[in-house]
Order: C-alpha cells, then sequence, then structure tokens
C-alpha cells in the first residue's frame, strides 16, 4: 500500500474507534489493530498518540476549508452565499461534527483544536462581516454581533439536533431561512439605503 494511502486508513480506523467510544482516549496500538498493522507500522507513521490525534484534526479542518467560502461565486446575491455557505458548513457538521468535538475535548490537542476552530471561523466571519456591511448597509458593529453569533452557534447544536433526530436538509432549510430574515430586520432597522448612482430606475 502507498505510505498515503496507508495514512488515511489509519486515520479513518482511528475515526471509527474514537466515534464508536465517545472519547478520543485511544492507544495506537488500538488503532494499529483496528487497521490490522502492526504495531511497529502504526509507530512509523505516528510516533506518539499526539502526533496522531494532531493528524486527525489537521485533515478535518482541511475537508471544512474544501466545502468553506473557496467554492462560492462572489457576484452571486447574499442570500444565495448565505445558503450555498450554511448547506456546505451544516452537512460538514452532520457528517464529521462527533469526531471534531471529542478531538477537541481531548487535552492532548485541545489547543491546536481551539486555533483550527478560530481560524476557519474568523476567515467566515470576516467575509460575511464585509459583505453583509456592503449588500445590508448595516454598520460594523451590527454586522459583527449577527455574524460572530451566526458563525459559532452551528458547531455546539448539531449534537442537540442529531439526538432530537433532526437531519441536515431540515436544518439547512431553517437556518438558512432565519439567517436570511434576520438580515432583512437588521436591514430595515439598522440599514442605510444604497447611494443612487443618476441613472434613471428600468421599470
Amino acid at each position: 500500500m502507498a505510505p498515503e494511502d496507508r495514512r488515511s486508513q489509519i486515520l479513518d480506523a482511528a475515526v471509527q474507534l474514537i466515534v464508536a467510544s465517545g472519547h478520543s482516549g485511544v492507544s495506537l496500538e488500538q488503532v494499529a489493530a483496528a487497521a490490522q498493522i502492526s504495531k511497529p507500522l502504526i509507530y512509523k507513521y505516528f510516533p506518539k498518540r499526539e502526533d496522531l490525534l494532531k493528524a486527525l484534526l489537521e485533515r478535518e479542518f482541511a475537508d471544512l476549508r474544501g466545502r468553506g467560502l473557496n467554492d462560492v461565486p462572489r457576484v452571486i446575491a447574499p442570500e444565495r452565499i448565505i445558503r450555498s455557505t450554511v448547506e456546505n458548513a451544516l452537512n460538514y457538521y452532520f457528517e464529521r461534527g462527533p469526531i471534531v468535538r471529542l478531538l477537541s475535548a481531548d487535552p492532548g490537542v485541545a489547543d491546536l483544536a481551539r486555533q483550527g476552530n478560530r481560524a476557519s471561523r474568523r476567515n467566515t466571519s470576516d467575509y460575511f462581516i464585509a459583505k453583509f456591511m456592503e449588500s445590508y448597509g448595516v454598520p460594523l458593529d451590527v454586522a459583527q454581533i449577527a455574524v460572530t453569533l451566526v458563525v459559532n452557534a452551528p458547531i455546539n447544536a448539531i449534537g442537540t439536533l442529531q439526538r432530537r433526530g433532526i437531519g441536515a436538509a431540515r436544518t439547512i432549510d431553517v437556518w438558512t431561512d432565519f439567517i436570511i430574515g434576520g438580515w432583512k430586520e437588521l436591514t430595515a432597522r439598522y440599514g442605510v439605503p444604497p447611494q443612487k448612482t443618476g441613472k434613471p430606475r428600468r421599470r
């Protein structure tokens, strides 16, 4: 097996063990057994347990970035950007959220998890703050408050929704409508109408 394929096999086995056990306290020996490889071989790829957990986190954050704003066209209406971004993010959290939460609770990689989460959400927040100030004419503090709350809520809510039997598709629809409706209200209350260009309005 090629080294990259073997590495992915080990990481996949670790994910299955961690999710099945409900905690990240698995040993390299347990992961090796689950991956059906020898203990010396897993140590070749991951000398320490923390190395394995860090590799898992880095793979998850890379996956999340791959579903993010880079895939969303910039010239479409903000409502479509919201729907695309919500769909990408919530599908990820429903599929992969448990492993991120379990890894984030592990003391060995908690700092890395926090840094990765902060960086991912900060990039999204900065983009939407600027986008909504431009599109809706709201002041900076209003955009910061709304975007910060919206971006940080899903990761903490998905587990509860899953336990209540609520799926990704329904959550995406409701959360998208909630966000778009909220921005319309914020625009009505705080927004500044766009400046007129002097061109006659088309009828």
